[in-house]
């Protein structure tokens, strides 16, 4: 499967590297950020479907309070706010907010996917992963994968944003500020540190277990 925001690291280090060229990469770039649209679109679509149809009074049928009315309100409410009243209200300043917040988040969340390949067990890649990615929801920075589901489900549910709006004032910076994020300050940092010549790393002589370890790997991907 495929991840925009993790090709914005990955992918220019292989053109870097020169098994790769930017038309390809951009190209990829382009397609994964459609599918991924695609794929928040039909959850977004689906969950509107759920959150508006049947009851939405659970008090009155003595279920305890509107829980799922509740999460309709605090999308509408996300998407009001991370495009009018944070970025669009603010003007130029605003549009720059949210690219910056876009570059801090996909520099974390990044630096998670290239700590999971550390690890070759399933807990240490979910443990390596954990981290980051908790520590830039927390702080409220800004990812374009999880951006595409709440920005388009919000005006489904009602929240009067065009979407127009969500496109200029936080798909189109946010998109940009991963790329940076991503591309510069890991995928560019990774590769100038860690940059080795194939035929440098590569054991001169047979080696059944490295073999049996590269194949299993490859196999994998």
């Amino acid at each position: 499967m495929e991840l925009v925001t993790g090709n914005f690291a990955l992918l220019p280090m292989a053109t870097w590297a020169g098994k790769c060229s930017w038309s390809a990469t951009f190209r990829n770039w382009t397609w994964v950020w459609i599918g991924n649209f695609i794929g928040t679109l039909v959850v977004a679509i689906i969950m509107a479907i759920s959150l508006t149809s049947g009851s939405m009074d659970a008090a009155a049928e003595n279920v305890g309070p509107p829980i799922w009315d509740l999460v309709a309100q605090k999308i509408v409410a996300l998407n009001q706010i991370n495009v009018v009243k944070k970025y669009e209200a603010l003007g130029s300043m605003g549009f720059f907010l949210a690219f910056l917040r876009g570059v801090v988040a996909n520099w974390l969340v990044c630096l998670g996917v290239t700590m999971a390949l550390v690890s070759k067990s399933v807990p240490g890649k979910l443990l390596a992963c954990w981290l980051p990615i908790t520590a830039f929801q927390t702080m409220g920075m800004e990812h374009i994968v999880v951006n595409q589901f709440l920005h388009t489900a919000g005006p489904i549910l009602g929240s009067g944003v065009p979407f127009y709006k969500v496109i200029f004032w936080n798909f189109l910076p946010v998109t940009l500020g991963n790329i940076v994020g991503g591309m510069v300050f890991i995928g560019m940092l990774f590769y100038s540190t860690h940059r080795t010549k194939i035929s440098d790393v590569l054991p001169t002589e047979h080696d059944e277990k490295l073999e049996r370890e590269l194949a299993a790997e490859l196999g994998a991907r």
